[in-house]
């Protein structure tokens, strides 16, 4: 069968459309988060994909986040609290734009030591070392489980969530997470024998001072859960 002159035209054509269209979309940068949250001091990595390298980074307001890039990501460090933007742009001058939240920590002032230690709702431990049994540990599956029990076992907090970037037990100074508006990860608090279920909807962690020769990495974790803040602090175990 013979194709008509007109056909074999459009044929052509339709094909051409679409080979552009696929490079048009191959021009375009994208990120694998569009808004990332840091407090003070720690700093967040976003990854950029499409578009031509090498790409640059320009705060909207340096006095608020700091941007550097380096191999196709974008380190972002908080400076003070505020919010602001960070323009991308690739070698064509293609741009994509991250929003950018910088908060206070609000457990700064907790921060004078690494001892154990942790914080939630009606539950203080925060004077050094507590009586109790304190564990902070991470399986091969990434996830992350902190407990504390009591003496008496009236009273306990058991915190598990996905470390799927292995920011804990990375060599990183800093690291900060915050994870999406889905469940994090859950947590049990149990008091006066009678326990509680939550959901974990966010995260973070914040390496302490690095830890001696021989002596395991302490880290301070914060997270929310029901709309309330806890935060822990803990040697990770082997």
């Amino acid at each position: 069968m013979k194709l008509k002159p007109f056909y074999l035209f459009t044929l052509l054509f339709v094909s051409v459309l679409f080979i552009a269209c696929d490079k048009d979309d191959d021009k375009e940068i994208s990120f694998d988060k569009n808004s990332v949250e840091v407090i003070v001091n720690v700093t967040d990595t976003v990854k950029v994909s499409g578009g031509k390298s090498p790409y640059t980074a320009a705060e909207g307001d340096d006095s608020i986040a700091e941007a550097t890039v380096s191999s196709g990501k974008i380190a972002i460090k908080g400076l003070k609290k505020g919010q602001t933007t960070v323009t991308v742009t690739d070698a064509d001058g293609i741009t994509g734009t991250i929003a950018v939240k910088v908060t206070e920590d609000p457990f700064e002032d907790e921060k004078d030591d690494a001892t154990v230690r942790f914080k939630w709702d009606t539950l203080l431990k925060i004077e050094g070392t507590d009586a109790g049994t304190y564990a902070l540990s991470k399986a091969a599956n990434k996830m992350v489980t902190f407990t504390w029990t009591s003496d008496d076992e009236e009273d306990a907090v058991i915190l598990t969530f996905m470390d799927a970037n292995d920011k804990i037990g990375d060599d990183s100074e800093t690291a900060s997470v915050r994870e999406s508006s889905l469940v994090a990860g859950e947590l049990t608090v149990k008091v006066d024998g009678v326990s509680t279920e939550y959901d974990v909807l966010s995260w973070r962690v914040v390496l302490a001072a690095p830890a001696a020769d021989g002596d395991p990495d302490t880290y301070w974790i914060a997270f929310a859960a029901n709309g309330k803040v806890g935060l822990f602090v803990a040697p990770l175990s082997e």
